[in-house]
C-alpha cells in the first residue's frame, strides 16, 4: 500500500475534482503494473495500472493479470462517470484479490467485487489514505474545501509594516514552495486589501509544474464586498479569470468573462463566508488555500474555517510598526484562544516552514 500512496502523488496536480488514487498490480510477489488518476475524463488508477501491465507485457499480459492481485489507496469507483466503472475493468481481468485503502462514500465498489468473488480487504494504512485525500472528502462530508492558510511573516509575526516597504518577507526558496501549495490547490482566495496593495497574480510559476498534463493555476477567487478593484489589476487583465465575491452587486466595468461577481451578502455587511463555502462546494473545489491579509486570515479563524496553517518564518523581526498575522492576540502556538497543533517542522533556505492545525473547543 507504500508503493500505491507514492505512486499516488503522480496524481497530485491533475486529478482534481477527482480523488488522488494510486494502484499496484502485483503476481507471485512482483509488482508487475502501477497507475494513478489522470485528469477529469482520462483513466482512473486501476485502469492505469492494468494498461501499464499490457504495455509491459503485451500478449502475456491477460495472463499475468488473472489471478493476480491490486492494491489501491481508495474503493474502485462502481458507477459509469466520465469514465466506465473500475470494478468492472478489475472483475473482466481476472484479478482475485484487492487489498483497499480508504473506503469511498460515493462509491459501491467493495460490495461489487464480493459479489463477483473477489477477496476483498479494506482499510490498510486507512489513516494515510485519508489524510491523502483529506480534500476529498472534506468536500463529501462537510459540503466545504479543505482549508489551508499560507502565512509568510516575521520572527514577531509580522506579515508586513504600516509604514510599507518591501512586499517579500521571505526568501525564494520559500516563495517557489508556496507555489508548490498553489499548484496543489484547487482555489486560491485573497481580499481586496491585498489586491489593492500588492496586485497579486496568484498563478504558479514553476518550470516544472508548468509541464504537467491539464490546468495548473488554481481558481482565483477575492473577497470585495464593496467592489473597490479598479479594473486594471492583474487578476483581472491577465485573461485567466477570477471570480469576485460581494456584498452588494453594481456596474463595474470589468464585470465581463472570464470575470465572474457573485453576491455573497450577510447581516454585517460583508461577504458571508458560509455563502462563499456553499458557492466553492457547488464548483466540486477539494482544496482552498488562503493567501491574504490579517482582515481575511481572522474572519477565517474566528468562523472556524481553517483546517491548516502553514508558516512560512524569515529570520527578522519587523517590529512596532509591523503588522500581525491575524487581529487575534497570536503566536504560531495559539491565535486568541485556539490553540495550534505542530504537525511537521522544516527548514527553508534561511527560513522555517511551521505546519499547524487549529484545534477548536
Amino acid at each position: 500500500m507504500l508503493s500505491a500512496l507514492s505512486v499516488a502523488e503522480k496524481a497530485r496536480y491533475i486529478a482534481s475534482p477527482n480523488p488522488m488514487v494510486g494502484a499496484v498490480i502485483v503476481k507471485d510477489n512482483q509488482i508487475i503494473g502501477t497507475g494513478f488518476t489522470h485528469k477529469p475524463g482520462c483513466d482512473h488508477a486501476e485502469i492505469d495500472a492494468i494498461k501499464n501491465v499490457y504495455k509491459k507485457f503485451k500478449n502475456e499480459a491477460s495472463q499475468k493479470l488473472n489471478n493476480s492481485s491490486i492494491y489501491v489507496t481508495l474503493e474502485p469507483c462502481s458507477k459509469q462517470g466520465r469514465t466506465p466503472a473500475c470494478t468492472r475493468a478489475i472483475i473482466e481481468e481476472g484479478i482475485k484479490e484487492i487489498y483497499i485503502g480508504s473506503k469511498d462514500p460515493l462509491q459501491k465498489g467493495i460490495e461489487e467485487l464480493k459479489k463477483a468473488g473477489l477477496t476483498v480487504k479494506s482499510g490498510l494504512l486507512e489513516d494515510k489514505c485519508n489524510e491523502f485525500n483529506r480534500g476529498f472528502f472534506s468536500r463529501i462530508e462537510r459540503q466545504r474545501p479543505f482549508v489551508t492558510c499560507k502565512i509568510a511573516c516575521s520572527e514577531d509575526g509580522g506579515i508586513g509594516l504600516t509604514t510599507g516597504g518591501d512586499k517579500w518577507i521571505t526568501s525564494k526558496k520559500s516563495r517557489e514552495d508556496v507555489h508548490k501549495l498553489r499548484a496543489a490547490s484547487d482555489a486560491i482566495l485573497t481580499g481586496v486589501g491585498t489586491v489593492l496593495a500588492d496586485n497579486p497574480r496568484l498563478t504558479v510559476r514553476d518550470k516544472a509544474l508548468s509541464k504537467l498534463e491539464g490546468e495548473i493555476h488554481p481558481r482565483r477567487y477575492v473577497l470585495d464586498s464593496s467592489l473597490r478593484m479598479k479594473g486594471n489589476e492583474h487578476l483581472l487583465t491577465d485573461g485567466l479569470g477570477t471570480t469576485i465575491f460581494c456584498n452588494d452587486l453594481k456596474k463595474v466595468s470589468y464585470n465581463k468573462p472570464p470575470i465572474k461577481i457573485i453576491e455573497a451578502a450577510s447581516e454585517s455587511k460583508r461577504v458571508s463566508l458560509q455563502k462563499v463555502m456553499d458557492y466553492l462546494n457547488k464548483e466540486e473545489c477539494n482544496t482552498l488555500m488562503i493567501e491574504a491579509g490579517s482582515k481575511i486570515n481572522t474572519s477565517f479563524i474566528a468562523s472556524e474555517l481553517i483546517d491548516e496553517i502553514i508558516f512560512y518564518i524569515a529570520p527578522v523581526k519587523l517590529g512596532k510598526d509591523r503588522i500581525n498575522f491575524s487581529e487575534f492576540e497570536s503566536s504560531f502556538s495559539k491565535i486568541g484562544t485556539i490553540d495550534l497543533e505542530l504537525k511537521e517542522i522544516s527548514e527553508i533556505g534561511p527560513d522555517k516552514k511551521l505546519i499547524t492545525k487549529p484545534v477548536y473547543s
